[in-house]
Formats: C-alpha cells, sequence, structure tokens
C-alpha cells in the first residue's frame, strides 16, 4: 500500500479551521507521519510556540504579530524572528536597562531562568549581579553601558564582583569534585570547564589546589 499523499492544500485548511494547534493533532487530523507534516509545513511557512515547549504550530501568514514581532494567541505565545532563545536575546538588546529573570519572565509570559543561563554561558548575553539578584544585559558594549548606567541610577546599587563573591572554599569544594569525577583531567581542563559553567577562576588557583592536596595531575588524589 502506497503512503498517503499530504497536500499543502490540506494542511491549510486545517490551520484555517484551528489557527494553532499541535503536531500531535496535526498527525491526528492528516493521518501521516511527523516528517512529511514538517516537509509540508517547510513549504508553507510556520512557526512554533516559544513557550508551552514549543509544541504549538501555526503559519507565518495566520500569525497577528505586533510592533515587537510576538503575537499571543490563547496564551499560547509566538516570536516571528524564533524561539525562546532568539526572542530572549532580541529583548535584552532592545532593552532600555536589561532585564532580570523574573522581569523578562512576566513580559514574555513564560519562565526564562534556565535560557539565561545557557545564553550566559554561551556568551550571547553578559549579566552582573546587584544584591541578591542578577541583571542581564547585551554584550554590544555600547548598548551594555547605556543599559548598566541606567539600571544602577534607578535601583542605586554598585555591581557586585562575582569572582571575590566566590569564596576560596567554595572554590576549592568545586576544584575536587571535578578531580573525583574524572581523575585524570588536567588542572587547565577543569578550569576551562568551571569557567564555562559560570565560575570565576584562574588556572593558577587550581594548581594551588593541586599541590596543596598533593594531587597528581595524570593520577587521583593521594589524599583529601
Amino acid at each position: 500500500m502506497r503512503p498517503k499523499t499530504l497536500h499543502a492544500s490540506e494542511l491549510i485548511d486545517i490551520f484555517m479551521k484551528y489557527i494553532v494547534i499541535s503536531m500531535d493533532d496535526l498527525i491526528k487530523h492528516t493521518k501521516v507521519t511527523k516528517v512529511t507534516i514538517q516537509r509540508r509545513l517547510k513549504e508553507i511557512g510556520y512557526i512554533t510556540s516559544y513557550n508551552h515547549n514549543g509544541m504549538y504550530y501555526t503559519l507565518l501568514k495566520l500569525a497577528e504579530f505586533d510592533e515587537s514581532g510576538l503575537w499571543d494567541h490563547k496564551g499560547i505565545r509566538f516570536f516571528k524572528d524564533g524561539g525562546l532563545q532568539e526572542l530572549i536575546i532580541s529583548q535584552i538588546n532592545s532593552s532600555g536597562k536589561g532585564y532580570t529573570s523574573e522581569e523578562l519572565s512576566t513580559k514574555l509570559g513564560t519562565r526564562v531562568t534556565n535560557q539565561l543561563r545557557l545564553l550566559t554561558k554561551k556568551r550571547l548575553l553578559s549579566r552582573k549581579k546587584y544584591s541578591d539578584f542578577y541583571v542581564y544585559f547585551s554584550i554590544n558594549e555600547n548598548i551594555q553601558k547605556k543599559q548598566i548606567l541606567l539600571r544602577e541610577k534607578d535601583i542605586k546599587l554598585p555591581s557586585i564582583d562575582e569572582e571575590t563573591e566566590t569564596s576560596d572554599e567554595k572554590k576549592t569544594i568545586e576544584i575536587l569534585l571535578e578531580i573525583i569525577k574524572s581523575p585524570t583531567t588536567e588542572p587547565e581542563d577543569i578550569g576551562k570547564l568551571l569557567r564555562e559553567n559560570g565560575l570565576k577562576i584562574s588556572d593558577d588557583f587550581i594548581k594551588q589546589v593541586y599541590s596543596k592536596y598533593e594531587i597528581q595531575k595524570k593520577g587521583s588524589p593521594s589524599q583529601f
């Protein structure tokens, strides 16, 4: 038996009726595979929701975007130029004084804490700590300077140096945990991993820990 063919017109009719629909429901209505549906969607032009884990679809020509490129359909939200990460970067780059996680989550109608942390690690955003919260800024230096100036004028607080905030004891614990997980890892590699995870630490400090605890560079710790 030949597989069922899905015509673009059939898919368009479904979207005209429902406007926004999940992939599971598209499969039920069309009785074809996800791969077949996605192939036709690419031909037509579609976007996925940036909330609800991207499970909802709509056609670009049906979305009614506002001037910021956003569209809310019964609590299901879409961004014209991509998914949640692209939206976060766009919102922060265009903001006057950056955003805290809570501020941006409220504006976008979905939690963005994990995405902000990931984008900072990837150096697609920058952040500064103030008291007990972070503010996220653009990586564009000119934009960032203006954002920081307005933010600090607003909250009347200087930023905290995260490197001095993290105690030597906490840094040492992080290093030893990494050595336990991977005893043969070189100090430089541990430093790179910890910095990628947001910990500001120097290779010299790591070497001091190796020396203090008599850890061999190519072996497991001799003592703790």
